[in-house]
């Protein structure tokens, strides 16, 4: 059964939060990547927001992550999260985020049910422990190279495999 990339959000959750695509980063996440990255959101490519809504339905900006093709691949960067929307949740919306695998593992897995169909694999590049912690229990795995990561989610040659890694580890850090 084919599954829509909103049911990767365990149904309780769904009460308070959403993760969904948008078109304009700069206008919801503009802020928050300035302060985890020190420059605006990139322009192009897919723009993936999670939004919580607190007690009084306001929404609020709880993470943000940066998909974009490259090819037959997915690139995936620019993730972080809102740590104030954090410490403004209620303890038991936080606690059961936390329970479910964080914002970061919940926008992971809507991002890889939404573009599967897209492309052949997703990378991302990754130096920081709890960062990969997240991602390894998303599906990422080792690429081989130095902070390189994939996530296979489908069947590939491994060939075909090789040749992916090679060509998205040529790009570098990104």
């Amino acid at each position: 059964m084919q599954h829509t990339a909103i049911e990767t959000i365990p149904p309780e959750l769904r009460r308070f939060l959403t993760i969904t695509e948008i078109d304009d980063a700069d206008f919801i996440a503009g802020a928050l990547f300035q302060r985890k990255f020190g420059t605006p959101p990139p322009e192009l490519g897919h723009h993936i927001v999670a939004l919580y809504r607190d007690a009084d339905a306001r929404l609020q900006l709880a993470g943000y992550s940066h998909m974009w093709a490259f090819g037959d691949v997915y690139l995936s960067g620019g993730s972080c999260s809102n740590g104030e929307t954090i410490r403004t949740m209620a303890s038991a919306h936080r606690e059961a985020i936390q329970a479910a695998g964080g914002i970061w593992y919940l926008i992971l897995k809507y991002a890889f049910a939404r573009y599967a169909d897209h492309c052949d694999a997703f990378f991302g590049h990754c130096g920081d422990r709890r960062a990969l912690e997240v991602a390894t229990a998303a599906g990422f795995v080792s690429a081989g190279h130095e902070h390189l990561i994939a996530h296979w989610h489908k069947p590939l040659h491994e060939n075909i495999r090789r040749a992916l890694v090679a060509k998205v580890h040529a790009l570098g850090p990104f």
